[in-house]
């Protein structure tokens, strides 16, 4: 266990009595649960562990630093005395004193060593985060000139929510965005009738604290001259005093009145922004500008192909002619298992399934270019279910190069008149709005993004909202799942909220899937989007207006490698260094996918090459197709498996036949004659030698697939031309062998 509370549980009635005079707490009374609890509400408050960071002296300082700021490994004290530059002595000192002060511990708690082994020491989970928190405000230093917008920033969530809930905002915890919550709080932080509410709501101790920040005007005031002047000073070792401390100053900081702050001595200070000291007369609801982030701080995927969301597509389609479609509800959620097995071959994979709605929104897609179709229903499926197929055009799609399929994609879903993309996010439901229009306008409003920054989704959203409050057309009939201005009667403020977050829909979803927008992740803050050089060509663009073809000026394919197409080794992994359709398609079938960063491979394995085999692929095709490929003859050892995977494949090879048996024997070489000028198109024929039909023909049908009905048309069609009516002969089941139908679905016939 890594956690406070699991440690603290391990820890004596002794040490716990100990740890708590320590932190400033009193435990009383004999009930270990209590103390426990009291313990762990104590040191997971920021308040007492800045006050714990000023009672440490500068050798526990370091130590307790580079655990914080660390990776949350476990060191032992001559790791630690190496890394904080401390001699090994001092350094066990120090350990040991955190270690009776409840901030460090020894992994496995009172388990036995093993003979040999040496402690290794660590912070438990909350105190790490709280500890990074303080080093992240020393490191910040005096904050007390910073505007409400930058400071709500430092909050996190919980703490953000319980702040909105003080100033008036019902909060639902989970259901409203940052930005929502932010903009609710400067606005009202802005009247000063609410902010003298807020102030009458405050305890004794904190008013008092209060008035005295208050009185500076602006100026910070440092925390023990705050405490002196409202009648908190006292001694030391005073519990009491410590605990109306940290109360006063958990109301003052959540009702967001007065902020802490260091400076670069490392002194405390406490401060009150001007706009909630003089409402009204500062910026506090002016919308900046947008505020970047540092690149450095955005964690991103890798790399993906410029086309990558037809390459997932390809995948897709594979998948439906290997294993079938799903029943699937449009605007409803496909099943979860379908989406955990296509997951891991995808370009934008999840961490178990895709992002919510790709997968529906690349079927969509392809209904839309024809590559996909509904399949037949069977009896008692849902009303409205469909079950995706491929089409018969598939095969002349898997031959475009994967810049226009891009284009293709594109026109469709430029093209669609719903919101494909954002339905199963379920955030927001709208009726009525100009789809079309909505994304031609967007498309354009890249162009006037800051180039090559990463700014927040929900400002920048924001923005784009504002600056066009039509981008959803004139009008239009939204709900939310989360509370809005509308909540409040604000129709105007809720309408800009609605459009913001459709923007921010779609810019996570169709915008970064076609990767006009590369979508990002600050830690602790959210979503970051960036503008790409795809995107901003897209912006400049007027072929992408609705009802245009496509979005020329992006579909240029990746550049290729030198060399071959692919590259294979002895073990069976394909290289695929130079991607296209075609070579996806043709790998996909045969080979199991390894990997798609930095390059595409595949690994033949027996059971691909016998799900080749199955397919109808021959080794020979797969042989050919690989060594035309990589411009090399297969490694050795990999032929020889080839050969070894295709022989212990049991498979029969079947081929339809028809029974020819003319009504006289002399037709039957005027029949030959015919008949043999069909082997341009597939058709053999050889004499049947059974005794029962002496003056039969054999007629062999090309391979059609499942489907028959094509060449035994060619059949009687090149018949009636030699003169010929073909008739199917009815007999019964007892009749000669070769009047049975075939089990494998081929007739016989007479003439």
């Amino acid at each position: 266990m890594r956690n406070l509370l699991g440690r603290l549980n391990a820890r004596s009635a002794e040490e716990l009595h100990r740890v708590g005079r320590f932190w400033g707490v009193t435990l009383s009374g004999g009930e270990r649960g209590r103390h426990v609890g009291v313990l762990y509400r104590t040191m997971t408050d920021v308040r007492a562990v800045r006050d714990a960071w000023d009672r440490l002296d500068p050798d526990e300082q370091a130590l307790v630093a580079a655990l914080a700021l660390g990776d949350g490994e476990a060191l032992t004290v001559a790791d630690l005395a190496e890394h904080v530059g401390l001699p090994e002595a001092a350094t066990r000192d120090a350990a040991n004193r955190l270690f009776r002060a409840g901030i460090l511990t020894r992994e496995g708690d009172n388990q036995e060593l093993p003979v040999g082994a040496l402690p290794r020491l660590l912070l438990p989970r909350e105190l790490m985060s709280l500890f990074r928190r303080v080093q992240d405000e020393i490191d910040a230093g005096d904050l007390s000139g910073s505007p409400p917008r930058v400071l709500l920033e430092l909050l996190d969530d919980a703490e953000l929510e319980e702040a909105a809930g003080i100033w008036g905002t019902k909060v639902i915890p989970g259901l409203r965005r940052r930005v929502e919550l932010n903009d609710q709080i400067l606005k009202q932080i802005a009247g000063a009738e609410r902010i003298e509410r807020v102030i009458a709501a405050l305890g004794r101790d904190a008013a008092a604290v209060c008035r005295v920040v208050r009185a500076a005007d602006g100026r910070a005031v440092p925390l023990a001259d705050a405490l002196r002047d409202a009648g908190l000073a006292g001694q030391a070792d005073d519990f009491r005093r410590f605990e109306r401390i940290r109360r006063a100053l958990t109301e003052l900081e959540t009702a967001l009145l007065v902020w802490h702050t260091y400076r670069g001595d490392g002194s405390r200070w406490l401060f009150a922004p001007r706009e909630v000291l003089h409402p009204g007369e500062g910026d506090a609801v002016d919308e900046p500008a947008i505020q970047s982030f540092v690149p450095a701080t955005v964690e991103v995927a890798p790399p993906r192909h410029p086309h990558a969301l037809a390459w997932d597509l390809l995948t897709v389609l594979r998948e439906l002619s290997t294993h079938g479609g799903p029943l699937w509800i449009p605007g409803e959620a496909l099943a979860r298992s379908w989406q955990r097995r296509l997951n891991d071959r995808l370009w934008f994979a999840g961490e178990e399934a895709p992002p919510t709605g790709y997968l529906a929104f690349l079927l969509h897609l392809a209904f839309g270019t024809g590559v996909v179709e509904p399949g037949e229903r069977a009896p008692g499926e849902p009303k409205g279910a469909v079950r995706p197929v491929p089409a018969e055009t598939l095969r002349s799609w898997r031959g475009h190069p994967f810049a226009e399929q891009t284009a293709r994609l594109r026109s469709a879903w430029l093209a669609g008149d719903e919101w494909e993309e954002g339905r199963e996010r379920q955030e927001v439901e709208v009726w009525g709005a100009d789809w079309r229009g909505f994304r031609h306008k967007l498309r354009h409003a890249l162009e006037h993004m800051p180039e090559d920054e990463w700014l927040p989704v929900e400002d920048a959203a924001r923005l784009l909202a504002e600056a066009d409050p039509a981008l959803l057309g004139a009008t239009f009939t939204a709900a939310s799942a989360r509370a809005t201005a509308s909540d409040r009667g604000d129709r105007e403020a809720a309408r800009s909220a609605t459009v913001a977050r459709v923007v921010a829909i779609e810019l996570e979803t169709a915008f970064a899937w076609f990767g006009l927008v590369e979508i990002g992740r600050v830690p602790g803050t959210g979503p970051a989007l960036r503008v790409t050089e795809a995107g901003r060509r897209a912006a400049r663009d007027d072929a992408g207006k609705p009802g245009m073809s496509g979005l020329p000026g992006l579909t240029g394919e990746a550049p290729a490698a030198d060399g071959p197409p692919l590259t294979i080794d002895e073990a069976g992994l394909v290289t695929l260094r130079q991607p296209s359709p075609l070579r996806v398609w043709a790998l996909s079938a045969f080979g199991d996918q390894e990997s798609l960063w930095p390059e595409a491979s595949y690994r033949l394995r027996p059971a691909s090459v016998g799900r080749a085999l199955g397919a109808g692929f021959d080794r020979e095709q797969i042989v050919t197709f690989l060594e035309r490929q990589s411009e090399a003859a297969l490694p050795a050892s990999l032929a020889t498996a080839l050969r070894e995977w295709t022989t212990g494949y049991r498979r029969v090879r079947l081929r339809r036949a028809v029974l020819l048996l003319p009504d006289t024997p002399a037709a039957r070489d005027e029949l030959r004659r015919a008949l043999g000028a069909l082997k341009n198109a597939g058709i053999e024929v050889a004499e049947a030698t059974k005794e029962d039909t002496p003056q039969g023909l054999i007629v062999l049908l090309p391979a059609t697939g499942d489907d028959a009905s094509a060449a035994e048309a060619v059949l009687l069609t090149a018949l009636r031309d030699a003169g010929y009516s073909g008739q199917w002969q009815r007999v019964p089941v007892s009749g000669p062998p070769f009047s049975k139908r075939s089990p494998h679905g081929s007739r016989q016939g007479s003439d």
